[in-house]
């Protein structure tokens, strides 16, 4: 999604402060209803999506305004990382049968819940399809996918979500890296995982390759991009540094060069990047704080503490002055909190 840059007066620490509140959280879950595989956020309204279903709430009083539940047998496999043009998408298929030879790409309102269009695409063509195995990512009106074994080279492709016309496709041409997920598609991003004892982790973002700084021993799951900028966790090697810190690091789109880096103390907690406004949030200490960076140098802007209960496994999204904070952690939990920033 693209924004027009936020003035930085309205992110400084002590505005920031001031002028967030919490909206509503929903209550806690005595059961396990099924993991948040993501959430969209509008003027009007914030989708949590699940395996079995879509439910819409009103931003600002939480109450629950549609239901969504794919047809037939068919689960949720991915959602769209936003939503672009007023629709959401949604990719879902028949996750109980080998024989299933295509898979269902639905757009909705996310005022209404009202499916605005949907088409078939085979299975086949988008590879190994499941809930959990990150070869296919959804964003900005794109479709991201990889195909292939350890026998061939993959093949990296991005079509139109909509008309299935493909608009980007290379070949991942160095033989001791594998596509290990793909965790974005505008631009399309793909976690690499390497051949051999001596290899390391990378990204590939569209054809330029992102190497991992040697202190670490992995990117973390999610990423973020804004304009040539990348933003990834870097993981550290060392176990206790691990348990002191973690590490946001940036990293040239077109060169694949590390620009900077920014860390803060808060355990393994872990840290979720989000690009917003034309700023970078970060979300972290279990989804309670989030901090507000200049994508040029990693300078610190804005910052704030978010009430309401921890996020295990958060998912981040903001749309204008709305955030929402998703947890994915099993047990009881409070799924879903929503701030305004003034």
């Amino acid at each position: 999604m693209v924004e027009d840059k936020v003035p930085e007066s309205a992110w400084r620490r002590s505005a920031w402060r001031r002028s967030t509140r919490r909206l509503w959280r929903t209550a806690h879950e005595k059961e396990d209803l099924g993991t948040p595989l993501g959430v969209w956020v509008t003027d009007d309204c914030v989708v949590l999506a699940r395996f079995d279903r879509l439910d819409g709430y009103g931003v600002a009083t939480g109450t629950r305004l549609w239901t969504w539940r794919p047809p037939g047998q068919d689960v949720v496999g991915v959602v769209s990382a936003d939503v672009e043009d007023g629709v959401g998408v949604v990719l879902h298929y028949d996750d109980g049968t080998r024989e299933a030879a295509h898979v269902c790409l639905t757009a909705l309102d996310p005022a209404s819940g009202t499916v605005v269009w949907s088409r078939k695409e085979e299975r086949d063509r988008l590879g190994h399809v499941g809930r959990h195995n990150g070869q296919v990512a959804l964003g900005t009106g794109r479709l991201a996918t990889v195909t292939g074994n350890w026998s061939t080279a993959p093949r990296l492709r991005v079509d139109d979500a909509r008309t299935g016309r493909t608009r980007w496709h290379g070949t991942l041409d160095d033989e001791r890296s594998e596509v290990g997920a793909v965790v974005g598609a505008m631009p399309l991003v793909a976690r690499l995982e390497a051949r051999g004892a001596r290899g390391r982790p990378r990204l590939r973002v569209d054809e330029t390759t992102v190497e991992l700084p040697p202190a670490y021993a992995e990117f973390g799951r999610h990423v973020a991009v804004t304009g040539d900028v990348l933003v990834a966790e870097l993981v550290p090697r060392d176990e206790q540094e691990r348990e002191k810190h973690v590490t946001l690091g940036a990293f040239s789109v077109t060169t694949g060069k590390p620009l900077w880096d920014w860390r803060v103390r808060c355990g393994s907690s872990g840290v979720f990047p989000l690009a917003h406004g034309g700023w970078l949030l970060a979300l972290h200490h279990y989804g309670e704080r989030l901090s507000v960076l200049d994508p040029a140098d990693g300078r610190l802007v804005g910052e704030h503490r978010l009430g309401g209960g921890w996020a295990f496994s958060p998912l981040l999204a903001a749309h204008g002055d709305v955030i929402a904070v998703a947890c994915t952690s099993s047990g009881q939990a409070r799924r879903l909190r929503v701030f305004r920033r003034r």
